[in-house]
C-alpha cells in the first residue's frame, strides 16, 4: 500500500506549537482512515499535484509509512522529490517539526540509495540532507561525471552544485576495485566539474607511483587524454621506445600535458602540450612541441631534433570575424615522418600561416598571410595577402548579375636552400581584379545563362625586370534543361548540358611575367563541355543527394593548335549509394593516344555491424596530368606535350588500397590497412599495410596492439588511451 502525503503547504500548518498537535491529530485521524481502506484508493489531491508538480513543491512517496513525533517513516522504500532534487532509498525518516522555536526540515535515508541533485547523480550507505540549508552529506558516497567516477567516506553536498569529498578515489574504472586510481586526503569538486584535490597518490594496481601535494583537473574537458598514458614501440631502425604521457595541470579551460619518451639504441625525447578550450566554444588553442635526440640520421649532422606546431582558432560573438593560425616549425624534413604518432600530431597539413575573414552583409574579405618558417621548404609566401569579395548586385530591371572581387598581395616564392643557387627566388606585389557580368533567361524547357567579365593583374615586377600589365576578357554560357519521372519509389532526372568558356589573348605572354601558381596562368581558352547527367532519386527516404547517378560528358577545344582532334578525351562518373553499399567510378578515354586516360574505382560495403570493408582502385596514364585544379586546361594548352609528358606532373602509376573493420566480439575490434603500388617510372613496385588490434578495459579505456610495414621499416607500437 503506497501513501502519498504533499507538504507543499506544511509550512503553514506547523507556525506554532499548539498548531502542531492540532494539525498531528488531524493527520494521525487522515493516515488511520486511510490505513482502513488499504491505501487502494489515493487521495485525489495528491494525485493531482503529484502528476503536476511546480517546481517549489515537495512531494513526498513513501509506501506504509508510520508517523511519529513529526517523522514519517518507511522501510519498505519510497521517493522524495523537490526543486532540484530526488532521493530515492529503502529506508526513509522524513522529519519536519519546531523545536525551540526553530524548524527542522531534514532527511534521513539508506539502503538501495540514489540521489539525484543540481543535475548529478550520487549513489551511496545513508545520506542526512537539511532542506533549509539546500546541503546534505552522503556517507561511503559515489559519483560520477563524463567518464570519471569518484568516491569516498563522506561527499558534502552543497548549495551551489558543488560538493566535497574526503578521503577520495577517482578512476575511470566503474568498479570499486579498479586496475589503477587516484586517491586524495580532500577533494571540493566546483559547479562544472572543476576538481581541486589536496595530498594526491596515484596508484597502479594498489601501488603508489607518484605523489603531489595538490592536484587540479576539469573533470568535462580534455578527454582525448587520460592523466597517464602509457606507450611502447617497437620500429627496425631504432629499436623499443618507451612514452609515458602525463597530465600536469589542467583545471577550468586549460590543460598541460607533458611528455617523456625513451628509445633503447638512440636516447631520450620528451613533449610539452598545451590546450586552452573557454566554455563558450568560440576559441580554441592547442600547442605540441618535442625534443629528441632519438632517430637521428647520420646524414642530418645535428645533436637535437625538435618540432614546434600549434593552433589557434577564435570566432567573435557575432560569428562575423573568424581568426585561424597554425604554425609548424621543425629542425628538419625528416621529422614529421620519423615521429608520425597520431598521438604528436596537430598541424597534418606542416604550414604556418594566418587567416582572417570576415562577413558582412555586402562583402566577405580575406586577410592570408603564410610565411617561411623552415628553410628546408620551397613554398609561395604571402606577405601577406587581401582578397575582398563584394556581394553580386543585381541590376534593377535589366534582370542582370554583376560580380566582383579583387585582391592585393606581396608574393615570394622562395625555393630550398638545398636549391639554391640553382633556382632563383623571385617575388613582386600583385593586384587583381576580376568583373564579370550575367544575365539568366529561364524557360520552361531551357536554362541559358551567358555572361562576360574581365580580369586584370597588376606586377610590379618582371623576369625582365620591369613592371607588367595582365589584361583579358572572360566569356562563356551555361545551356542545360531537365526531364524526370516518377516511379512507385523513384524520380529519375535527365539533364543535359552545354558549357562554353573562352579568354582572349592575355596582353603579356605566359613567360613574360612571374607564374607563383595555376591563378597566374592564363592564356587563350576555347573549350566546350557537352555533358549527359542521369539521376535517380529515392522517394520512400528523402535524401539530400541520388541513389544513382552518371555523368558522360566531353570537352572539345576549338583551337586548331592544341592538338590534331577536336574531342580528345570522354568522361563518365558514376556513383551508386545505397544505405549499407557505396559505389563510385570516374574513368576518361584518351582518343588521341587511344588509351585509358585515368581510372578511379572505390567499393564500400558495410557487411553488418561488426563488418566493414572499402577497396579502391587508382590508375594514372602518362597524359592525365596531376593539377591542383583537374578541370583548368590552361597548362595543357600553353605547353607543348613533349614538355608536359617529361615533367613530374606525368605520373604514371596504379595503387591498390584496402580497409576491413572486424569485430570480433564486443570487446575486440581488428582493423587493416593496406596499400599497393606498381607501375612508376624508375621505382619499384611497393607493398604497406598495417594492423591494429584494439580491446577495452573496463568502460573507458582502450587499448591498442599495432605492427606497421613500410618500405623503409617495420614497427610494433601499442597504447593505452581514454575513449573519447
Amino acid at each position: 500500500m503506497r501513501i502519498f502525503v504533499v507538504f507543499f503547504l506544511i509550512s503553514s500548518v506547523f507556525a506554532s506549537d499548539n498548531k502542531l498537535d492540532h494539525e498531528k491529530n488531524k493527520f494521525i485521524s487522515s493516515f488511520k482512515k486511510t490505513l482502513i481502506n488499504k491505501g487502494t484508493k489515493l487521495l485525489d489531491k495528491t494525485k493531482k499535484s503529484t502528476s503536476s508538480y511546480k517546481p517549489h513543491e515537495l512531494i513526498v512517496d513513501l509506501r506504509n509509512p508510520s508517523y511519529k513525533n513529526g517523522i514519517l517513516t518507511t522501510h519498505e522504500g519510497g521517493v522524495i522529490k523537490g526543486e532540484d532534487i530526488r532521493i530515492q532509498a529503502r529506508t526513509i525518516q522524513y522529519i519536519k517539526r519546531y523545536e525551540n522555536g526553530r524548524c527542522i526540515h531534514k532527511i534521513e535515508a539508506e539502503k538501495d540509495l540514489i540521489i539525484q541533485y543540481k543535475g548529478r547523480v550520487y549513489v551511496g550507505e545513508e545520506l542526512e540532507y537539511d532542506f533549509t540549508t539546500k546541503s546534505g552529506i552522503v556517507y561511503e558516497g559515489r559519483t560520477f561525471a563524463s567518464y570519471w567516477f569518484l568516491g569516498g567516506d563522506k561527499i558534502e553536498l552543497k548549495s551551489d552544485g558543488s560538493y566535497h569529498v574526503e578521503n577520495v578515489y577517482i578512476t575511470t574504472c566503474e568498479n570499486v576495485d579498479s586496475t589503477w586510481d587516484i586517491h586524495a586526503g580532500k577533494v571540493n569538486v566546483l559547479k562544472k566539474d572543476l576538481l581541486q584535490a589536496k595530498r594526491v597518490r596515484f596508484r597502479f594496481l594498489g601501488f603508489p607511483t607518484l605523489w603531489l601535494p595538490s592536484f587540479k583537473i576539469n573533470l568535462k574537458k580534455f578527454l582525448n587524454s587520460p592523466i597517464f598514458r602509457y606507450k611502447v614501440t617497437w620500429d627496425k631502425s631504432s629499436g623499443p621506445r618507451g612514452s609515458l604521457r602525463y597530465r600536469l595541470y589542467s583545471y577550468r579551460d586549460f590543460a598541460l600535458w607533458t611528455r617523456l619518451e625513451y628509445r633503447l639504441r638512440k636516447g631520450w625525447g620528451g613533449a610539452f602540450e598545451t590546450e586552452y578550450l573557454p566554455e563558450h566554444g568560440r576559441t580554441l588553442f592547442q600547442t605540441k612541441n618535442y625534443l629528441a635526440t632519438d632517430v637521428i640520421p647520420k646524414d642530418l649532422k645535428k645533436d637535437l631534433r625538435y618540432r614546434v606546431q600549434g593552433v589557434y582558432h577564435n570566432v567573435n560573438p557575432s560569428q562575423s570575424t573568424k581568426i585561424d593560425i597554425t604554425w609548424d616549425k621543425f629542425s628538419d624534413i625528416r621529422m614529421p615522418s620519423d615521429f608520425k604518432s597520431d598521438d604528436f600530431e596537430l598541424n597534418t597539413a606542416k604550414k604556418t600561416e594566418l587567416t582572417i575573414k570576415h562577413q558582412q552583409d555586402y562583402l566577405m574579405s580575406i586577410l592570408y598571410a603564410r610565411p617561411r618558417v623552415n628553410s628546408f621548404d620551397t613554398i609561395k609566401q604571402n606577405l601577406p595577402l587581401e582578397y575582398i569579395n563584394i556581394k553580386p548586385y543585381k541590376i534593377p530591371k535589366l534582370d542582370m548579375v554583376f560580380y566582383n572581387n579583387f585582391s592585393v598581395s606581396y608574393l615570394d616564392f622562395e625555393y630550398s636552400d638545398k636549391l639554391s643557387p640553382s633556382l632563383n627566388d623571385f617575388e613582386s606585389a600583385r593586384l587583381e581584379t576580376s568583373n564579370i557580368l550575367s544575365k539568366p533567361f529561364k524557360s520552361p524547357y531551357l536554362n541559358f545563362t551567358p555572361y562576360v567579365g574581365f580580369t586584370g593583374i597588376y606586377y610590379n615586377k618582371s623576369p625582365e625586370r620591369s613592371a607588367k600589365e595582365q589584361a583579358m576578357l572572360l566569356y562563356g554560357a551555361n545551356l542545360n534543361t531537365n526531364f524526370y519521372r516518377d516511379f512507385q519509389r523513384h524520380r529519375h532526372i535527365v539533364e543535359p548540358y552545354v558549357q562554353y568558356q573562352g579568354i582572349t589573348d592575355p596582353t603579356e605572354k605566359v613567360d613574360s611575367y612571374y607564374i607563383f601558381s595555376i591563378e597566374d596562368g592564363y592564356n587563350k581558352l576555347n573549350l566546350i563541355k557537352t555533358g549527359f547527367r542521369n539521376q535517380l532519386y529515392s522517394l520512400k527516404h528523402i535524401r539530400g543527394y541520388p541513389t544513382f547517378e552518371t555523368n558522360l560528358y566531353a570537352n572539345t577545344f576549338l583551337d586548331s593548335n592544341f592538338i590534331p582532334k577536336t574531342l580528345p578525351k570522354l568522361y563518365l562518373d558514376i556513383h551508386w549509394n545505397l544505405p549499407s553499399v557505396n559505389f563510385s567510378a570516374r574513368s576518361a578515354w584518351n582518343f588521341f593516344k587511344q588509351t585509358l586516360d585515368y581510372s578511379n574505382l572505390r567499393f564500400g560495403w558495410t557487411i553488418s555491424q561488426d563488418i566493414a570493408f572499402s577497396a579502391e582502385f587508382r590508375y594514372r596514364s602518362s597524359f592525365d596530368y596531376r593539377k591542383s585544379n583537374h578541370e583548368n586546361f590552361i597548362l595543357d594548352v600553353s605547353r607543348e606535350e613533349s614538355v608536359l609528358t617529361s615533367s613530374p606532373i606525368a605520373d604514371k602509376r596504379n595503387t591498390v588500397l584496402t580497409h576491413l573493420y572486424f569485430r570480433l566480439n564486443p570487446f575486440w575490434v581488428l582493423e587493416l590497412h593496406s596499400h599497393h603500388g606498381w607501375n612508376r617510372k624508375n621505382e619499384p613496385p611497393y607493398n604497406e599495410y598495417k594492423v591494429d588490434l584494439f580491446t577495452y578495459l573496463s568502460s573507458s579505456w582502450k587499448v591498442r596492439i599495432s605492427y606497421q610495414h613500410t618500405t623503409t621499416d617495420d614497427r610494433f607500437s601499442g597504447g593505452v588511451s581514454l575513449i573519447k
